[in-house]
This record gives structure tokens, C-alpha cells and sequence, in this order.
């Protein structure tokens, strides 16, 4: 299972030294921390390679939020959304 903190320390792992100025939560959006395509890319990459899930790239694509991310992990972990 997919949980928030686990998002959340992927994108600190992310923002090095400048996560501490950024509040990290389920409301948190990728654009308000400053991530690039490719850092979310990377992230997505190791969910998928932790939890051995494979996301839809076009729904992965619509993904805005810490929340939105493990909502659609939880969901392709469990069979809800096709992979």
C-alpha cells in the first residue's frame, strides 16, 4: 500500500535541502514544490518499482497531487484501475 508519508519522502528525497521551506500533504500539488517533469517522472518510477505496480502513463499524466498519486497507486495495487 501506497501512504502519503512514503509520496511525501520521495518528494523531499527530491527537493534536498529545500524541503524544509515546503509544507508536504496530501493537499500538496507538484507544481507548488517546484518539481520538474522529470523529478515526478522519477518518483512515479520508484513507486512503481516498490510496490511492483506498472501505472497507466495517461492517467499518471493526470496526477496533480501527493493525494491523487497514492488515491491512483492504492487503486492499480488493488485492481481498481488497469494497468
Amino acid at each position: 500500500m501506497v501512504t502519503v508519508p512514503m509520496v511525501c519522502e520521495l518528494i523531499a528525497k527530491k527537493l534536498g535541502s529545500k524541503a524544509s521551506s515546503h509544507t508536504l500533504n496530501a493537499e500538496t500539488s507538484f507544481d507548488s514544490v517546484g518539481l520538474s517533469s522529470l523529478q515526478i517522472a522519477d518518483i512515479v518510477y520508484e513507486i512503481e518499482d516498490e510496490v511492483g505496480i506498472e501505472f497507466d502513463p495517461g492517467r499518471a499524466a493526470d496526477v496533480k497531487t501527493v493525494g491523487d498519486l497514492v488515491e491512483l497507486a492504492n487503486a492499480t495495487q488493488s485492481g481498481g484501475v488497469e494497468a
